[in-house]
């Protein structure tokens, strides 16, 4: 299978679930040699917020550096752009499906690969809680490169 490029990720603010989704995948492809442009986007405005000290510090124990990652707001056009487009629970497909309705046919569950499950959002929780999220996320996006036939 090809490897869809540009994927994106969608979460509610852009600064825990979705940044590290696109670090992690980013640094996946790097490893095995393969190339997407991957990126990320909240679907409420953050104002450039950074990741939370503890999502930092989680990440950085898993081997993401999110220390540089600034919150975007979802555009339109970020959608038109994508070609493939990952969300992290069902609010985020109406919000899309309402904000482009075209792009429902590339929008998927990031967890698709593991049942299509909501990842719970760990913003103002505990380390673990941002373990277990990102867990979650690392299980996942493993799954979608073994589909993509993408092996590290």
């Amino acid at each position: 299978m090809m490897l869809p490029s540009p994927i994106l990720m969608v979460c509610s603010g852009n600064i825990c679930r979705s940044p590290f989704a696109e670090f992690y995948l980013r640094s996946r492809l790097q490893q095995a040699g393969e190339f997407a442009e991957v990126f990320s986007r909240g679907i409420l405005d953050m104002h450039s917020r950074s990741v939370p000290d503890t999502g930092i510090a989680v990440a950085a124990d898993m081997g993401v550096d999110l220390a540089p990652h600034r919150a975007t707001k979802l555009e339109g056009s970020d959608l038109d752009r994508a070609a493939l487009v990952m969300i992290m629970e069902q609010q985020h497909r109406q919000y899309l499906a309402q904000m482009r309705p075209a792009a429902i046919g590339k929008i998927f569950y990031l967890s698709q690969p593991t049942g299509g499950a909501e990842i719970p959002d760990p913003m103002g929780k505990s380390d673990e809680d941002f373990r277990d999220s990102y867990r979650v996320i690392v299980e996942n996006i493993d799954g979608w490169l073994k589909r993509f036939g993408v092996t590290t």
